[in-house]
């Protein structure tokens, strides 16, 4: 037998002192007279044994409780081939998931407060000198280090809500580096990984199977069920039209989720805008998705914040959708003319005020130029040298639009080597024949929406000649145009931006296409289109760069501003757009679902930001495939428990614990006090 604390063995010296006691009687004896001593002699005599008996059976109920509480102070085991293991440091890490999804109820209330009350109850009946690291979606540096019993409960009271979502896999991960963090020697500690979590199959989320060395590890994966599982969340916003413009019809389109088998009706959907509101009702299938709109104007121009809620009374965090948006006065437009430039170009531009254009030739421009551009029109160039080309593709990059018109006699190398860059078709040899219009691609909004009659028997202009497309281009690419001969003269790709290429010349030599009104209608459809828009919203998680267009004076800082948080996030400015980088906030989920100011010098636009739709469809792993992603990890000593509320509404865990011979000192002690406590009362 040996002794895990053998320090407490000291105390046994304390027994020295009930023994004396015992031995020697301190009692002060007082002399009565009597007239015969004979009956008291014969009584003294016949007991004296008796209670000799019944005072050595309670010093011996006495000293033997004490030593057994002692003993399991001490904590008493047998050696052998644990006594290594003994001597290791004890370990317990608790990793609690404090995902979106631990909203939903279970019997004891919300999965979340089950969570804190069981690792509270673990860390509570975890032995003497057991240090504890806790855990959560986070994964931050400062959760990897060691804690006391003290500052582990104090951690678990600081709890709440985070947006970021783990699998499995990286929460065993993150457990094996913080061990190699805090220098946990195998051969000297002992780590006992407690999982508390409803292990949710995330949506997009593939468990990583890679093995790590957790052989030191033993897990008790807890599993939180949930009453309800049924979810209605809004999955998305967006709107029909990338285009706002004061007093012109918006058409929001919104699109709710039902997980539920059974269909809901009526279901209260409200949408605010600023200070217009509206409540209306839809039914939703089982199962499925309902996509609804509403139609409305602004009533005046600048910045704008809204959201879309839906009534739902389990997991709340997806039941609102911020977004925001601005609506313009203005559009700004850079006509670079070439040699083979038509006129027609900006002539009918200069129809509408709300485009203000910028002319200059295309050999003579600096990186100034296409600042706070919206829309670049190459106009019958022929050369694009290097720096036209630079400049061009920087300016793509950064979100704005390009519209390409090569001239008659367009240098093949340098159009060509700027339309690599842009993933479009080069220009080819040019063509004569069948180069009349045939056909618009009605499908295509870009056409669909401009005009209204959509007969195939049109009046369309022609082309003398044209350029066959050569080389390969990116995927994306759509002719809105199509001459007699099969090919395009008029195409498009949607990437960062909008890159419109036409595939012939516009000068009057080459026909008359620049004078027809649809020439006017495709110059003033790509610059509606091809709007600077910012994303009406950004997602928690995914979306880290968000750009703002309007330009910053000096050094002051970007604040984003919500209801009650101001902060200055990283930026980066690139052709004279700024970036706002949301990383440092999002990665340790510390950012909120909300509308933010963008303020500067001036306020400079607004920011939605929404939660990770992910954790929505509450659809949950199994015991077995819990297991099995443990085990594919390395993962060998596994206990699995469930807590489901119907035998336990908070689980007990059972930690493995290598000397147990203490709570048998513990019970034995009991056992030895009460037979003294029945010694006096009973034996008179």
């Amino acid at each position: 037998m040996k002794f895990l604390h053998p320090g407490f063995l000291w105390a046994f010296a304390v027994l020295l002192i009930p023994i004396i006691i015992h031995l020697f009687n301190f009692k002060r004896y007082k002399t009565l007279y009597f007239s015969s001593l004979q009956f008291v002699k014969h009584v003294d005599q016949k007991t004296r044994s008796t209670q000799r008996l019944r005072h050595l059976l309670i010093l011996l109920s006495r000293v033997l409780a004490f030593s057994f509480l002692v003993l399991a102070f001490a904590q008493p085991y047998v050696p052998g081939d644990s006594d290594e293991e003994l001597k290791k440091e004890n370990i317990v890490s608790i990793f609690i998931d404090n995902s979106f999804s631990m909203q939903s109820r279970g019997i004891e209330g919300e999965l979340l407060s089950e969570a804190r009350e069981t690792a509270r109850s673990v860390i509570e009946k975890s032995p003497l000198g057991t240090s504890f690291v806790i855990g959560t979606n986070e994964m931050s540096g400062v959760e990897q280090r060691k804690l006391t019993r003290i500052e582990a409960l104090d951690k678990l009271d600081q709890i709440d809500y985070s947006p970021l979502v783990r699998t499995l896999s990286e929460i065993v991960q993150w457990q094996k580096q913080t061990g190699d963090k805090i220098n946990l020697d195998p051969k000297q500690s002992r780590i006992q990984s407690v999982i508390l979590s409803d292990f949710q199959k995330t949506k997009g989320a593939e468990q990583d199977s890679d093995s790590v060395n957790v052989g030191n590890f033993n897990f008790y994966p807890v599993q939180l069920i949930a009453e309800q599982t049924d979810n209605l969340y809004i999955d998305s916003v967006w709107f029909s039209s990338p285009i706002r413009r004061i007093h012109q019809k918006n058409e929001l389109m919104i699109r709710v989720l039902n997980t539920s088998e059974e269909a809901l009706q009526n279901v209260e959907i409200t949408v605010t805008i600023d200070k217009f509101q509206k409540t209306f009702f839809v039914d939703i299938p089982p199962k499925q998705a309902k996509e609804t709109s509403i139609t409305y104007s602004d009533k005046t121009g600048g910045f704008k914040s809204g959201m879309v809620t839906v009534a739902d009374n389990n997991v709340l965090f997806d039941d609102t959708y911020h977004f925001s948006y601005s609506v313009r006065d203005k559009a700004n437009i850079l006509l670079l003319n070439g040699a083979d430039f038509t006129p027609n170009t900006e002539i009918v531009l200069s129809l509408e005020d709300f485009y203000v254009v910028e002319t200059n030739d295309i050999s003579s421009i600096t990186l100034d130029n296409f600042r706070n551009k919206d829309l670049v029109i190459v106009n019958g160039a022929n050369e694009i040298s290097t720096g036209v080309a630079n400049y061009l593709t920087d300016f793509y990059e950064n979100g704005g639009s390009l519209a390409l018109f090569p001239g008659k006699n367009p240098d093949r190398n340098g159009w060509n080597s700027l339309l690599a860059t842009l993933n479009m078709p080069g220009i080819g040899k040019t063509i004569e024949s069948g180069t009349r219009i045939k056909s618009l691609n009605y499908q295509d909004p870009f056409i669909a929406e401009a005009i209204d009659n959509k007969s195939d028997r049109l009046n369309l202009p022609s082309v003398s000649r044209s350029f066959l497309p050569s080389g390969s281009s990116g995927s994306g690419v759509q002719p809105l145009i199509t001459m007699q001969n099969s090919q395009p003269l008029l195409s498009y790709r949607k990437g960062i931006a909008n890159v419109y290429l036409f595939h012939s010349a516009v000068h009057a030599d080459w026909g008359s296409f620049s004078k027809d009104p649809l020439f006017s209608t495709c110059i003033l459809r790509m610059s509606e289109l091809s709007q600077r828009i910012q994303p009406i919203a950004l997602t928690i998680g995914q979306q880290s760069s968000y750009p703002v267009f309007d330009p910053i004076e000096g050094d002051e800082s970007i604040h984003l501003i919500g209801e009650s948080v101001d902060f200055i996030p990283q930026s980066v400015k690139r052709s004279g757009i700024t970036y706002i980088s949301l990383n440092q906030f999002q990665s340790f989920g510390q950012l909120d679902a909300g509308n933010y100011r963008i303020e500067a010098n001036d306020w400079l636009g607004n920011l939605a930001l929404n939660y990770d739709r992910k954790e929505s469809n509450l659809s949950f792993h199994n015991k077995d495939e819990i297991k099995d992603i443990l085990g594919s990890m390395g993962a060998k000593s596994i206990q699995f428990k469930q807590m489901d509320g119907v035998s336990a509404p908070i689980a007990h865990i059972e930690l493995d614990k290598l000397f147990g011979y203490w709570k048998i000192c513990i019970a034995i002690t009991l056992i030895f006090v009460l037979a003294e406590m029945l010694l006096v009362r009973f034996w008179k």
